[in-house]
């Protein structure tokens, strides 16, 4: 009988130490899981803070893409009215005549020989066109993002660069003023869809005709 109560209260203080040890083994799991929850939660925040930054550069990254290519538009026109010089003089002579429709047609004749023209990577002039006494540009661009190109800060770069060439005081841009009095007009398409126009008037020019 003895045996058997001494076997007994050593299964006793057996289960109780258990039960003992299993509380603390509850409780150690408890702070584990709390803190593996921690980590986590910090590790998603740091991770959608890293996202957040990412798509702000990103962001950034295309706008500059936009403004470099916006700058690299008004260099490449340069380059294209210097090339329709010998030009310049039959207009001129047909506006004499006033054959406005016809001077027209030689100035955008002019320069379709010339297209399509590669303005940088991401721009191409692909086609020009008249209407209205108004010259009609077409770009087409790749690689940057409708939302990118269409931004206020984009446009107002494009057309203060389209208004420093068409403005300027030299004898392509004076007469392409003469010849098409409604001004120009420049569309921009990303995947056969216009994304974004921009138009330029003599009036505009002011002081800087």
């Amino acid at each position: 009988m003895k045996l058997f109560k001494v076997i007994s209260l050593a299964v006793v203080g057996l289960f109780l130490v258990n039960c003992d040890n299993s509380k603390s083994t509850a409780n150690d799991m408890k702070q584990k899981a709390q803190q593996t929850g921690s980590e986590i939660s910090d590790k998603a925040n740091q991770k959608g803070s890293d996202v957040s930054e990412k798509a702000k550069q990103m962001a950034s990254d295309l706008s500059d893409q936009a403004k470099q290519t916006s700058a690299a538009v008004s260099d490449k026109a340069k380059d294209l009215y210097e090339q329709t010089k010998s030009e310049s003089e039959e207009i001129m002579n047909k506006l004499k005549d006033g054959n406005y429709s016809v001077a027209q047609d030689l100035v955008v004749k002019a320069i379709k020989t010339k297209l399509p023209v590669v303005v940088d990577q991401n721009t191409t002039l692909v086609d020009v066109s008249k209407g209205n006494n108004v010259i009609d540009y077409k770009y087409t661009v790749k690689d940057i993002t409708k939302d990118a190109l269409q931004t206020e800060s984009n446009q107002k770069s494009v057309r203060t660069n389209l208004l420093g060439l068409y403005c300027s005081n030299n004898a392509n841009m004076n007469t392409q003023r003469l010849v098409f009095p409604e001004g120009a007009s420049h569309s921009y398409y990303i995947n056969s869809e216009k994304v974004l126009t921009l138009d330029v008037k003599p009036s505009d020019c002011g002081a800087n005709q």
